[in-house]
């Protein structure tokens, strides 16, 4: 996460008054100085502009020089430095079922979608490769979705839909969640990466912290490193994606192939005395948080303060996963910084006020968030 940019102290005492008042104090002491007079107001518009030079370009010139304080195309710019790109928002992947007549061919490209609601339009995924109808009458079509974002995740059974239905087919059901589905890499997540690469850039070991580096750069938001997993030799690499979610096989592919590069060893990063790498999806604990008695200002609301603190936490489960514990002591903090927020009554983790125990490759996700405002 970026530092917050600290005023250097030669900035300071340069606002539009102070710069002015200077400016009136080097006049001559024969000059009028005093406000209206024709020295004051010919001098005033300079002093505005020194103003806006120093306090708003110059420091900008400044943060835009370092990544911890960069942004947007300017940290952009800085990974390009160390060879890193920003991660693009990832399309949503999964498979949808079908039912219909023996030897019908679904074309690469078919699109299925879910039915519109009140709430929002239909969501789209085009099958990512020919599959025909086998002898039982159904098939498995993997799919991915037609945009990129965290909108192109679904629950199962939702895809129900052909958008030019067919009338060989007459059943159409996705089993299986799609996820997968990401936004654009945000600017905490890429400076991250960064600062990484620069920390570790003169050595190569194939630790921990190396597989878990590779593992964000070919896409992950995470993972776990289990050593030895299989033997001696061996390395298991327990996935999630961006939204905290058990990697889709699709990024489960990307980082193995990443690491491994079997089509090309020059690329290849898996160290030489590891004999296997083996990529999974993390198993996930879902984790309750219920608050009561919330009570918050007026510059925030109830659902402000839900996407807040579900933002924060996933900082706390960085170092759950590192300790296989999460700490109710860890988590319960976070309420109380987020802005606006003045007061609460109680907190709990999945109704209790106690640790969450995980299991080796097990990686929190959070569920529901039940805040309940209180009253003055």
């Amino acid at each position: 996460m970026q530092p917050e940019f600290i005023m250097p102290d030669f900035i300071k005492h340069n606002s539009a008054d102070e710069i002015h008042e200077r400016m009136m104090r080097a006049l001559p002491d024969d000059i009028d100085d005093m406000p209206g007079g024709f020295p004051y107001d010919f001098t005033r518009p300079a002093a505005l502009e020194k103003d806006e030079f120093i306090n708003y370009h110059l420091v900008r010139a400044i943060m835009v020089a370092f990544p911890q304080y960069a942004w947007d195309e300017w940290l952009d710019l800085h990974g390009r430095q160390v060879q890193l790109i920003r991660h693009p928002p990832g399309r949503a992947s999964g498979a949808v079922q079908i039912s219909g007549t023996t030897g019908t061919t679904i074309a690469a490209g078919t699109v299925f979608c879910t039915p519109a609601t009140d709430c929002g339009p239909s969501i789209e995924f085009a099958a990512s490769e020919d599959t025909v109808i086998g002898e039982d009458g159904t098939a498995m079509i993997p799919v991915s979705a037609l945009e990129s974002g965290t909108g192109s995740n679904v629950a199962a059974n939702t895809v129900t839909l052909m958008v030019k239905p067919d009338k060989n087919i007459r059943e159409v059901n996705n089993p299986e969640p799609i996820r997968g589905g990401t936004e654009r890499e945000n600017n905490d997540g890429f400076y991250d990466r960064i600062a990484a690469e620069y920390e570790s850039r003169r050595t190569f070991l194939g630790n921990d912290s190396d597989f878990i580096r590779w593992a964000r750069e070919a896409g992950a938001g995470d993972c776990i490193v289990i050593p030895a997993a299989e033997g001696p030799g061996t390395v298991r690499l327990a996935l999630v994606d961006g939204n905290g979610q058990p990697a889709n096989g699709e990024l489960v592919q990307d980082v193995y192939n990443y690491i491994v590069s079997p089509d090309d060893r020059s690329r290849r990063l898996l160290p030489t005395a590891c004999a296997r790498l083996v990529c999974v999806p993390a198993a996930t604990v879902t984790v309750d948080f219920t608050i009561t008695g919330l009570l918050f200002d007026d510059t925030t609301g109830l659902e402000q303060i839900r996407a807040d603190f579900a933002s924060a936490v996933k900082t706390v489960y960085v170092s759950a996963k590192e300790q296989g514990i999460l700490r109710y002591n860890d988590v319960r903090p976070i309420i109380a910084d987020i802005a606006g927020v003045t007061d609460f009554k109680e907190f709990f983790i999945n109704g209790e006020m106690k640790n969450i125990c995980l299991e080796q490759e097990e990686y929190p996700e959070t569920g529901t968030l039940d805040f309940s405002q209180g009253r003055e």
